[in-house]
Parts: structure tokens; C-alpha cells; sequence
């Protein structure tokens, strides 16, 4: 890294997640001002702590600035240009959707860690039984190992009705007609945001059956902890969730705009864009001494080598917990 450094003549790094943060701190030398970003709900305590870091959420934030770390707040930010709806009919047409069917809309990583396929799995039972009394279409966006599971699911519940239920996407490189097409969305992370942004009722989902409806009271929440949650009914949350939401258009139509508005107040491109910009002039400016530097390495050194030994032993003490805050 130093000769890349050198040779493309780079003034700042600017790191993201802890294993690059690392690689930089032992490599890139004390002369350039070094940004350790990491957006995850769990921040590794072997970081270095002389260095500068930006986290995703006011608690994570919180977090750090007690372990004494100089810790920066950037949420995870929306274009409200792109993520906005424009055209509700032409998305739902791309999509083979018939008129007057009750869109849910799901766009996540379908991996196996972090609850990924179990919510999605989940999503897919429940509207297996209300497509009894609603028509109901879920579109399933998201590529990952949990794709085939998935698949099959749809496949069962769509041969069971007669008709399409659930709609397995993969991957979209564009994402946006997915939430477009929408009624409710089900997210996480920035895919909460993005179907927040298109002024859609969104339902959070997590991991161990976690399901929150977000609206006025529920949203402080999210705002300070992140767009994610552990534990709960899954099932039964999910159903008292989308059944209040399909039978009132008008509760859709408030919550959706609540929504747009909490997204453009506070997630917007635009203002992340210059908190970033005062984050890089803080970081250039507010170098360390070289002990507090030396200190601060060695304790990552031997944390790190601890941890790094330790996942390969299979410890569940120090398995990475990390989750992710992106969809």
C-alpha cells in the first residue's frame, strides 16, 4: 500500500470495514491522514483507536466516543432523485403485475447470515396465506446463496394457488421499479431507506423473527439504533403488520408520505456529501502524536492476532458479529 500511496501521489485514505482499516493502519505510514469507516452494528474493539472512524448510527457513535475514540456520524444516505416514484403502472407492467393486485416488494442480500433468507422465507409463508383473501403479488429481489431456497418456496406457494404469488427476482442491478412497483415494502439498512425514499409503508425486518411496522413511534427508534432489529414473533408480526397495511389505503398513503419526508429531512445525498467533505478536513487536520500512535498499534496488533487465532480455532468468543448495514 505504501507504494501505491507514493506512487499515485494520495493526500488521504479513506478505508472501509475493519480488515481494510487495519491493512491501512500497518501499511500507508504516519504521513497520510487515514479514515477507518465502518458501517456495521458492530465495530471490532482491536481497531486501531489513535485513528479517526465513521460509523452509520448515532448509538454506534455514542459507542465509540465512550472507548475513547474520535468517532464521526454518516448515515447511510439516499439520491432522492433516482429513489422516487414516478410511475407506478410502468413499474408494475415491467413486472408482468395485473392490475388491482397488493404489491410487496423485498430487495435484500438473500444470504444465509443475518437472517437474510429466514426473513425472506418468513415473507414468502405469510403471504402465502393471505393470498386467500387479497391479491397479493411479493417480488423477491436479491441474488445470494439463499436464492435456490427462495425459488423454491415461490414455486410451492404459486403451484398451490394456481396463479403467481411470489415473484423471485435476483439480482437487479437497479433496484428502484422493485420498490417502485410497490404497495409496502420489507426492508433493511439502506433498502429500509430506498422504500422510505419511493414513499412506501415499510416493515423492518432483522434476524430471530424480528418485524416492526415503521411509523411516528417506531422511527426513533430506527433513527438512533439503525434500520434493523433482533427478535420477535416472525410470523405473526409480519401478519399484523401487511394485514393493517392492506386494509386501509389511506393509513398506506400517510405512512408513505411520513416516510419520503424522514428520508429527505435527514438521509439526503446532497447533505451527506458535505458532512463527508467536514469529516476529510477533520481528519487532515487532526493528527496524533507519534507515542499515542505506537500505543494505539500494538494494542491492535495483539487484538487482532487474538482475534484472527481464535476465528480460525472456531472460538465463538470472538466470531465476527458484524452486520452489515447495507441490504
Amino acid at each position: 500500500m505504501e507504494e501505491v500511496v507514493r506512487s499515485r501521489r494520495i493526500d488521504m485514505i479513506h478505508a472501509y470495514e475493519w480488515r481494510p482499516c487495519l491493512q491501512a493502519a500497518f501499511s500507508s505510514g504516519r504521513r497520510i491522514p487515514l479514515l477507518m469507516n465502518v458501517m456495521s452494528t458492530d465495530v471490532p474493539r482491536f481497531l486501531p483507536t489513535h485513528l479517526p472512524i465513521i460509523v452509520g448510527t448515532p448509538e454506534l457513535q455514542q459507542r465509540m466516543e465512550a472507548q475513547g475514540r474520535r468517532a464521526h456520524l454518516l448515515e447511510p444516505s439516499v439520491d432522492m432523485e433516482h429513489y422516487r416514484t414516478t410511475d407506478i403502472a410502468a413499474a408494475r407492467a415491467g413486472f408482468g403485475i395485473p392490475q388491482g393486485a397488493l404489491v410487496i416488494s423485498m430487495v435484500s442480500m438473500l444470504t444465509t447470515a443475518h437472517g437474510n433468507v429466514q426473513s425472506a422465507l418468513e415473507a414468502i409463508r405469510v403471504v402465502d396465506r393471505m393470498a386467500f383473501s387479497w391479491p397479493v403479488r411479493l417480488l423477491v429481489a436479491g441474488g445470494g446463496e439463499g436464492l435456490e431456497a427462495v425459488r423454491q418456496g415461490a414455486a410451492a406457494v404459486n403451484a398451490h394457488h394456481g396463479w403467481t404469488v411470489v415473484q423471485p427476482l435476483g439480482f437487479q442491478l437497479d433496484s428502484s421499479p422493485v420498490y417502485e412497483a410497490a404497495d409496502i415494502v420489507l426492508g433493511r439498512g439502506s433498502s429500509a431507506l430506498k422504500g422510505l425514499a419511493h414513499a412506501k409503508p415499510l416493515m423492518v425486518h432483522g434476524e430471530s423473527g424480528f418485524w416492526r411496522l415503521v411509523d411516528e413511534e417506531t422511527s426513533e427508534g430506527f433513527l438512533h439504533g439503525g434500520w434493523y432489529g433482533r427478535g420477535g414473533e416472525g410470523d405473526r408480526d409480519l401478519t399484523r403488520g401487511l394485514e393493517a397495511l392492506a386494509g386501509s389505503l389511506k393509513r398506506r398513503t400517510r405512512l408513505g408520505a411520513y416516510g419520503r419526508h424522514l428520508v429527505a429531512t435527514r438521509f439526503d445525498l446532497e447533505r451527506a456529501a458535505e458532512r463527508l467533505a467536514s469529516i476529510y478536513v477533520d481528519t487532515a487536520l487532526g493528527r496524533c502524536d507519534l507515542n499515542t500512535m505506537v500505543r494505539s498499534l500494538v494494542r491492535s496488533a495483539a487484538g487482532s492476532a487474538r482475534y484472527l487465532t481464535s476465528t480460525r480455532l472456531g472460538s465463538a468468543l470472538y466470531r465476527d458479529r458484524s452486520v452489515p448495514a447495507v441490504a
